[in-house]
C-alpha cells in the first residue's frame, strides 16, 4: 500500500498548490497582485519591493499592472543577471533598480549559482545532486538590509514587499525588523521550499517572527488559506509561496 499513499500524498500535496510556485503566472502570485491592487485602489501610488528580481519578469509584470500607480524598488545582487534585468526594464521609468541583495546586515556574500541568469542562485551552497544539477559558478555580491535601505531613501511605508530570494527570505525579513515592528509593512509575500533545507530555516521561524502582527496564508492558484495555527505538517519542503497581512 505505500507506492499508493505515496501517489495520494503527492497528489494532496499539488491539491494545496505545493510544487506549484515556481513560475508567477501559475503559482497564484497574479491572484496576490489582484488583492494587492484593489487594497490600496485609494492609496494610489503604492510602494513595491521586488526582491530577487532576476532577469526582470516580475518586475515588468509590476509596473505592467500598476503602470504609474507603484514605485518599484528591484534588488537584484548578480551581476550578470542585473545587465539582463536592465535591458529587460529598459525605458520603464517606475522601476528603481539596485545591484545588491538584502539580507540581515550590510556585508558582502558569495552567490553560487549553477549558469548565468539562474533562477536557483543563493547565498548557500546548494546541495541539488539529485536533480542532477551543481552549484558550481560563484561571485561575490553584496547585501544591504531592508531597514537600511528604507532609511537612506527616505521610504516610511512599504505597501507590497516580495521575497524570492532561495533561502534567505528569513535573513531580510529580520533585516527589516524596525519597518516590522513599527507596522511599516502591509503585505509580504515570501517563498519557501527545498531552498530552506540548505539554508536550514523553516516555516516555523517565519510563523513565529510574523504571528503576532500578521494573519499569515498559504497562496492557492486560485486564492488563499489562512494558516491560522502552526503545525508540524507545515514543513513541507517544496515551493510555495504564503502571503503575510498585517493585522490593523
Amino acid at each position: 500500500m505505500q507506492k499508493i499513499y505515496e501517489a495520494l500524498f503527492r497528489i494532496a500535496l499539488s491539491g494545496m498548490n505545493y510544487g506549484n510556485g515556481g513560475d508567477f503566472k501559475e503559482s497564484g502570485e497574479m491572484n496576490v497582485l489582484k488583492i494587492v491592487k484593489e487594497r490600496f485602489k485609494n492609496e494610489l501610488p503604492i510602494t513595491i519591493f521586488d526582491v530577487g528580481g532576476n532577469v526582470g519578469n516580475y518586475s515588468k509584470n509590476l509596473s505592467d499592472i500598476f503602470n504609474d500607480k507603484a514605485t518599484i524598488h528591484s534588488f537584484e545582487p548578480s551581476k550578470k543577471t542585473f545587465e539582463i534585468f536592465l535591458r529587460t526594464t529598459n525605458g520603464i521609468t517606475n522601476i528603481i533598480p539596485n545591484n545588491f541583495g538584502l539580507s540581515d546586515s550590510e556585508t558582502d556574500f558569495v552567490l553560487y549559482s549553477n549558469a548565468e541568469a539562474s533562477g536557483l542562485a543563493s547565498v548557500y551552497h546548494r546541495n541539488l545532486e539529485h536533480f542532477g544539477i551543481s552549484m558550481d559558478k560563484s561571485e561575490t555580491i553584496k547585501l544591504s538590509t531592508i531597514d537600511n535601505y528604507c532609511q537612506k531613501n527616505n521610504i516610511n511605508r512599504i505597501h507590497f514587499l516580495k521575497l524570492d530570494i532561495e533561502g534567505h527570505e528569513l535573513m531580510a525579513l529580520k533585516g527589516a525588523h524596525q519597518m516590522i515592528a513599527d507596522k511599516k509593512i502591509d503585505l509580504i509575500q515570501f517563498e519557501f521550499g527545498g531552498c530552506n533545507i540548505d539554508s536550514r530555516t523553516y516555516f516555523q521561524d517565519f510563523f513565529y517572527l510574523l504571528k503576532d502582527k500578521y494573519r499569515i496564508y498559504r497562496i492557492l492558484k486560485d486564492g488563499l488559506v489562512e494558516i491560522s495555527q502552526y503545525k508540524e505538517t507545515n514543513e513541507v519542503f517544496i515551493t510555495i509561496n504564503y502571503l503575510a497581512e498585517r493585522l490593523d
